[in-house]
């Protein structure tokens, strides 16, 4: 319940600033006042002066006005995001759909060759001269990087794990767009009407 003005009610002027959102200095404003004599009225320092009490009680009578037909809101953001996590979700499924299972079958293919590497070259070095200690390490490094390389593919890019988080992002994507649709078709109505 918003307080009757009189002279030495303090409250009011905090009380409308808070209800119109106001800072001291835009309720000075209003009131045709410096800030610091909001802000001493307030406190209780001073009195509002007396110029100030009508134009506070026009503020007072704006909060208590009935609601009137507002504006239909601007709905281009809401529409944007819905184009967008529309947009999104294309993406997602068409990666699904054709770069996620050629990407995970070459993977597949890559990790399991890099796998078998070591042991194919070492039927290779059974046969052959031994490689050099030096060369021998560089080969090893290679072929760790080429397994880590094979793995990281296959765990972080293409394989099950990734394909599972891109549905799930999909599937988020998708009851966004369908929650925006909703509002957007909700908002029309009410603002229709």
């Amino acid at each position: 319940m918003i307080s009757i003005v009189s002279p030495n009610n303090t409250g009011l002027l905090a009380e409308m600033r808070a209800y119109f959102g106001l800072s001291q200095a835009d309720m000075a404003r209003l009131l045709g006042l410096l800030q610091v004599q909001v802000a001493q009225a307030e406190t209780g320092v001073r009195l509002l002066p007396a110029h100030a009490i009508p134009r506070l009680q026009a503020i007072r009578a704006a909060s208590q006005a009935p609601p009137t037909s507002l504006p239909p809101p601007d709905l281009q953001p809401l529409r944007h995001r819905l184009l967008q996590c529309q947009a999104q979700a294309l993406r997602g499924q068409l990666r699904l759909t054709y770069d996620l299972p050629a990407r995970a079958a070459a993977a597949r293919a890559r990790l399991g060759a890099a796998q078998a590497l070591p042991a194919t070259l070492a039927t290779v070095e059974a046969e052959e001269p031994p490689l050099p200690p030096r060369t021998r390490e560089d080969q090893q490094v290679q072929l760790t990087r080429l397994l880590n390389g094979a793995r990281a593919e296959w765990d972080e890019r293409s394989g099950p794990v990734p394909t599972a988080l891109l549905r799930a992002r999909l599937a988020g994507l998708r009851a966004e767009a369908d929650v925006l649709a909703d509002e957007l078709a909700k908002i029309a109505v009410e603002y229709a009407a």
